[in-house]
């Protein structure tokens, strides 16, 4: 988990809702949230300093088989319980809506805590986004993308298989002659930089703020 600089009260409620998100304990991850917001942290800063870190420890226990899938899915409606608390509370950036992004989770998966947690990070930062929801076929992220003349299309996994529906997708667009209308911005577990290269992908981020700071940086905002 990432350290901030806060005062003793502040890191033990922080570190007390990472281990309510891995007991996948719903009541506590609400009434310590709010706590921590009622304490001086910043909603963006819970997000992306316990909540989101926490995730990940869950994703990777997943992957190693160490928990299975009722488990993590217990763990990540804690998180995102946590994450409705909060959203209340998020300081809007801006009225005017930036571009639109195409959001969704790709062919074969089904899990979407963290794409849910991106796309309010990137509404509340002024980005239009268009959810088009998970196991989403790449034909549909291009249809999509092009139908609401979006600027990005952010594509969410958390399963290694979900690498190849990233690939196909862009392979799909290269093919039908899109590839350049788009920006393509990746992220999951199994993903990274080095994937994302290797695919032709515009962009990886490891955290939803990081993936709001991506898109920014894209579209020179």
């Amino acid at each position: 988990m990432k350290k901030l600089d806060l005062s003793s009260e502040q890191q033990d409620l922080l570190d007390n809702l990472y281990q309510a998100v891995l007991a996948g304990d719903e009541g506590k991850c609400k009434s310590i949230a709010l706590s921590a917001y009622e304490q001086g942290i910043a909603p963006l800063e819970i997000i992306d300093s316990c909540l989101t870190p926490a995730l990940r420890e869950v994703g990777e226990a997943f992957n190693r088989l160490d928990i299975f899938l009722p488990e993590m899915l217990v763990c990540a409606e804690a998180m995102q319980s946590a994450v409705k608390v909060l959203e209340p509370y998020f300081d809007t950036k801006s009225q005017d809506k930036k571009c639109v992004i195409i959001l969704g989770t790709v062919k074969g998966d089904i899990h979407d805590i963290g794409k849910n947690i991106f796309r309010v990070l990137l509404e509340v930062n002024g980005y239009q986004v268009i959810d088009i929801g998970r196991d989403i076929a790449p034909t549909v992220f291009i249809d999509e993308a092009i139908n609401k003349n979006a600027a990005i299309i952010a594509m969410s996994g958390l399963l290694s298989t979900s690498l190849s529906m990233m690939r196909d997708t862009i392979q799909l667009m290269i093919d039908d002659g899109v590839r350049d209308q788009f920006r393509v911005i990746i992220g999951g577990g199994p993903t990274s930089h080095t994937f994302a290269e290797k695919i032709g992908a515009d962009g990886y981020a490891d955290t939803a703020y990081e993936g709001v700071q991506l898109c920014d940086k894209l579209l020179e905002i």
